[in-house]
């Protein structure tokens, strides 16, 4: 039974729903835009193993004016990957056929509140939201997915997602591996029936560990193969996977090179970061800088995810269903239930195979990471937000997604507009202790500090915090600090980026101003 308070926040969401594609509609830039794209969500059917085509959802894009290069389309489902300029004005046309409610998301994007693809503002299938924003990130490795709430899992699962990439002109003086000599890796993990249809079941495992594949595809295709050079290569890595976490290494062993993370290139300062492996989040981007020219004409390496343990762990009390189990690992690769079925978390994978040409090596060429950026003017204003994941779902501060009043904020989610204010994530909560990527919209963030409990032994020495931020990755009974700094004022999100945690509830607004 709904009491009139109720009532009320319904219809206030529901005004909200209706009126903000009409107040965009006019929400036009205050110059003519650089670039106007028509980006496009509707099903298909592509051929990505012998037998029946399999059905998908898929973006695809075309230049409606502006440069051509700004779409280059893909070879299978997965969308085009979109070459913005910073500073370039912005236009998009989001044309809605999936057959069910979407809104689109410019993750780690630093778009106006209207632009950020809340929600809120998710468009019936058969309809159009127009998005207006200038480039404002520096150069680097972004994504842009699916955000209704509820379906955003199912979405991405189907296919819907690509890979953003902006660029800016003081790169070409780095000297860092450009045109052919820049690979771009989406990985996603899927299963499929016999039927090549791709598997997407919400049984409780689902809602715990978040839906999981037993193979990768590289691009949306299987079975990824690479020639390369023997020279220097740029690889810009991006986990699009629902709830995977990769621990990314070489299969000769060969340690890895981090030149950039989520929000941008590395500085001089923090300098190239040598791994021998490295965790890679669902959502979270990483740029290696690679030199096959090391390597013997001929050789054959693959990228791999190694086996790992995930920490995850049973509580006692307020656990999955409100306790009375408890073991260590349950849902991890190596774990009781991890290993009862193909494919759990923490399993070792193959990924991509590099083959390497028979010719003489290239000429090392110097790369020059750009200097450190200027920080924010620092504040006093410091968040807390406590993660819990309990009777199968997820709460931030005993909270979870209102979804009759879409807007609801509460007082410890607010945030002063161009101050360094410290947002404290304890993962700490009663129920089960199990990690969490966690990403907050409109913000680039530096991680401060990790504290309270180690990350797992097994992944440890991968875990990247250097540079700016959108996701970062927090472990069972794990204390994480990081500095955030809005820019944009408005309603934004913060939430668990599995899916599944996210459509689940583990998920609430925050609000700059």
């Amino acid at each position: 039974m709904w009491n009139r308070r109720d009532v009320l926040k319904s219809l206030a969401a529901a005004g909200a729903l209706m009126q903000a594609p009409a107040a965009l509609r006019p929400a036009r830039a205050a110059a003519e835009p650089d670039l106007v794209l028509k980006l496009t969500a509707a099903p298909d059917r592509v051929s990505l193993w012998p037998g029946p085509k399999t059905s998908v959802l898929r973006f695809t894009a075309e230049v409606l004016r502006g440069r051509r290069d700004a779409v280059r389309p893909s070879a299978s489902y997965l969308g085009p990957t979109l070459d913005l300029r910073r500073g370039e004005r912005v236009r998009v046309h989001f044309v809605n056929e999936s057959g069910e409610p979407s809104i689109v998301h410019w993750h780690g994007m630093l778009v106006p509140e209207i632009a950020d693809g809340h929600p809120r503002f998710a468009i019936a299938s058969g309809t159009e939201y127009v998005y207006d924003f200038e480039v404002r990130n520096p150069a680097g490795t972004y994504m842009y997915h699916p955000h209704p709430h509820g379906r955003t899992g199912l979405q991405v699962y189907a296919g819907l997602g690509g890979l953003l990439i902006v660029r800016e002109p003081h790169e070409t003086a780095l000297g860092l591996p450009a045109g052919e000599h820049e690979l771009n890796l989406v990985l996603q993990d899927r299963r499929i029936d016999g039927s090549n249809r791709l598997v997407y079941r919400r049984m409780m495992m689902d809602q715990m560990t978040g839906v999981l594949g037993d193979r990768v595809l590289v691009n949306g295709a299987p079975n990824a193969a690479f020639k390369v050079a023997r020279r220097g290569y740029r690889l810009r890595i991006a986990n699009m996977s629902n709830a995977r976490i990769y621990k990314l290494a070489w299969s000769d062993a060969r340690p890895l090179n981090v030149i950039a993370t989520d929000n941008g290139l590395l500085s001089r300062d923090e300098g190239v970061q040598e791994r021998p492996y490295v965790v890679l989040a669902p959502f979270e981007r990483v740029e290696l800088l690679e030199d096959f020219g090391t390597r013997a004409p001929g050789a054959e390496v693959a990228l791999v995810s190694r086996e790992f343990d995930d920490g995850t762990t049973m509580n006692m009390m307020g656990g999955m269903m409100g306790g009375g189990m408890m073991g260590r690992g349950m849902m991890g690769g190596r774990g009781m239930m991890g290993g009862m079925m193909s494919g759990g978390q923490g399993e070792a994978m193959h990924i991509a195979e590099f083959s390497v040409a028979r010719e003489a090596a290239a000429a090392r060429s110097a790369v020059e990471l750009p200097a450190a950026q200027l920080r924010p003017r620092e504040g006093r204003y410091e968040l807390r937000t406590q993660l819990a994941f309990r009777h199968m779902r997820g709460f931030l501060n005993g909270r979870a997604w209102d979804h009759r009043d879409p807007t609801v904020v509460a007082d410890d989610e607010r945030l002063p507009l161009d101050r360094a204010s410290v947002w404290t994530f304890s993962n700490d909560g009663m129920g089960m202790g199990m990690p969490h990527p966690m990403h907050i919209h409109g913000v680039r963030f530096r991680v401060l500090e990790r504290s309270g409990a180690r990350a797992p032994v097994d992944l440890r020495e991968g875990v990247i915090d250097a540079g700016y931020k959108d996701t970062f990755l927090i472990f069972a009974g794990e204390t994480v600090r990081v500095l955030v700094a809005p820019t944009e004022p408005g309603l934004f999100m913060y939430h668990c980026h599995n899916l599944e945690h996210e459509d689940g509830g583990m998920m609430r607004n925050c609000h700059f101003a």
